[in-house]
């Protein structure tokens, strides 16, 4: 199987959903944000809708970069493990940043609803040992989401080959996870915050950032400026 080509899997399901202009002109804004990806796309409607004057810049087309290559995988586990975030910064700021992730994926849920068709879906996450070595630390890991209230099932070896027909000497199964479409969603996001008056624009590379006491001011390689408090 080949599992890597040319092209971004999301934008091949999707295809050009819709196209933004390219910045011709001088802008004033509260806000420029600099990127039309899934993230710049998730700023930027929190920012317009508790009314903030928003500009989206995007120098290659919107959706296209890593959000058109992104796994769609919504998970609360960050890269440092509950436990290990515990023992830096103790159990509670440990539990606000697990609990923040978590909130989160309940918060797109109502996003995905509002918007439409955008292929979201609540699914159960497996984090699974691959080394016999990694089934304590795993283990401790799933005391501590349990002790704190995380929906969370610990498998044996025989429930792993039983439910996903693969060997593993253990794994966390979490029940709060999900999937979502993040280049459709990142299109109709900014898609209706366009209809809304608010600018976005893709094509147009920022080539100057130049910051002072009452604003920043954007400078385009075509000449263009943008500016925002």
């Amino acid at each position: 199987m080949d599992l890597k080509s040319g092209y971004p899997f999301w934008a091949i399901k999707n295809g050009l959903m819709r196209t933004f202009p390219a910045l011709d002109h001088n802008i004033v804004c509260d806000v420029a944000i600099i990127g039309g990806g899934i993230t710049g796309a998730l700023i930027a409607d929190d920012l317009s809708s508790n009314g903030y004057a928003v500009a989206v810049i995007e120098q290659r087309d919107i959706g296209w970069g890593s959000t058109a290559a992104s796994t769609a995988l919504l998970q609360y586990e960050i890269d440092t493990h509950l436990t290990e975030l515990a023992a830096l910064y103790g159990e509670v700021d440990a539990l606000k940043a697990y609990r923040a992730c978590a909130e989160a994926i309940t918060d797109l849920q109502t996003l995905a609803e509002t918007v439409g068709d955008v292929d979201f879906e609540m699914q159960d996450s497996l984090y699974y040992a691959s080394r016999r070595r990694d089934k304590q630390p795993l283990k401790d890991e799933f005391l501590l989401r349990q002790k704190h209230g995380f929906d969370v099932e610990w498998l044996e070896p025989d429930g792993i080959k039983k439910q996903y027909g693969f060997k593993s000497s253990g794994a966390i199964l979490s029940k709060k996870a999900a999937r979502i479409d993040p280049y459709r969603l990142t299109h109709k996001l900014l898609d209706r915050m366009q209809s809304s008056g608010y600018h976005v624009y893709d094509r147009t590379e920022i080539k100057n950032l130049k910051p002072s006491a009452e604003q920043v001011e954007l400078t385009t390689t075509s000449g263009f400026k943008i500016s925002c408090q």
